[in-house]
């Protein structure tokens, strides 16, 4: 469950960048706040992802996704104007073999095997967001908003991204997340 010198990179790059837009324009009075609650639901998150793939005797990355990126950090600059934006920064790619002692083993992977794969780093962020959804404070509130946030962008259906494998695999499962993710916005 090691992390490579590229995948930190990528995901302190994406901590970066996703507390620079949920902070914007406000960045000086919610930046640290905002930067310690996505680093741990987006580090425990990506820990889920490897645990579960190395229950299915493979192997996850964390691995940013330069088009989307950049246009997540345009879409952040006329956040002021829409009044809504997105952000996807990057997505796990899922490699189906293990290297081990006597070389490499591939492992053949199911809609289903993806589908659990992803889905275990996506009930992280579930987790967190039930878990401090009836505390009331600003700070869980921020907690619930960021993690349901993470939830509804991981489940996007477009290849490559976590929520097209969760989509593969079930739609009703994907839908049920989907809904999951949006209802504790609705009642903060």
């Amino acid at each position: 469950m090691k992390f490579s010198k590229d995948e930190i990179k990528d995901i302190i790059v994406s901590i970066s960048i996703m507390t620079l837009f949920y902070t914007f324009p406000e960045w000086s009075i919610k930046f640290a706040t905002y930067f310690l609650i996505i680093s741990i639901s987006f580090i425990l998150k990506q820990i889920m992802h490897k645990m579960m793939a190395k229950k299915l005797q493979c192997t996850s990355t964390y691995k940013v996704h330069m088009p989307f990126f950049l246009f997540g950090l345009w879409l952040m600059i006329l956040k002021p104007i829409l009044g809504l934006s997105f952000l996807v920064v990057g997505s796990i790619e899922i490699v189906p073999y293990k290297f081990g002692r006597w070389g490499i083993k591939l492992v053949k992977l199911t809609p289903y095997d993806l589908g659990i794969i992803t889905l275990a780093g996506t009930m992280v962020n579930l987790i967190i967001a039930y878990t401090f959804l009836f505390v009331q404070s600003d700070i869980s509130q921020t907690i619930v908003k960021i993690n349901c946030m993470l939830v509804i962008f991981n489940m996007i259906p477009l290849p490559q991204f976590d929520g097209s494998k969760i989509f593969m695999w079930t739609v009703w499962g994907w839908l049920f997340i989907s809904l999951l993710g949006i209802i504790p916005l609705l009642l903060i």
